[in-house]
């Protein structure tokens, strides 16, 4: 399965570039996402998710926020959820790494489920790459993800217009 949307293609390519760039953060947080949503210096997995869409002139698909549990109650209450076995790319993807009830990380779907692995393709920004030590939700830069069911706690399917 193949992108639905211009939109989400764009968004999933702006995405992409940033985990090609291999884009770190500085110090205490210091990258330009949080500079460009003038909030640096604090978690930015979602600031870099708002990133991604104002660049694909789709930020209005979305509730501007930088934090997940907003995002969450706003998907919710919009009904934008759809079940993980259905991510497409351009979906945006909740995490609950330690099961706390509370989405904690968030990634851009970047291709369907692997029906083999059953893992998800994404790209997320604020955490750490395969392998190394540290944080999945309070990481270092943008990678490249390959993430499992059972971390998702939601999965975000904005009303694509085209």
């Amino acid at each position: 399965m193949g992108v639905v949307s211009v939109t989400a293609g764009k968004v999933v390519g702006y995405a992409k570039g940033e985990a090609d760039a291999k884009i770190k953060e500085g110090e205490n947080n210091d990258n330009k996402y949080g500079r460009w949503f003038k909030m640096n210096n604090v978690p930015w997995c979602m600031i870099f998710v708002q990133w991604c869409f104002s660049c694909a002139k789709a930020k209005d698909l979305i509730l501007r926020t930088a934090g997940c549990e907003a995002f969450e109650a706003w998907a919710v209450k919009e009904k934008l959820t759809v079940s993980p076995v259905m991510v497409q790319p351009g979906d945006i993807v909740l995490f609950d790494f330690h099961k706390e009830n509370k989405s904690v990380h968030v990634e851009i779907a970047v291709g369907p489920i692997d029906t083999k692995t059953h893992l998800i393709p994404t790209v997320g920004g604020n955490t750490c790459a395969d392998g190394a030590k540290g944080s999945q939700a309070n990481g270092d830069g943008v990678y490249y993800k390959k993430r499992k069911l059972e971390s998702i706690r939601l999965v975000v399917r904005p009303n694509w217009k085209d």
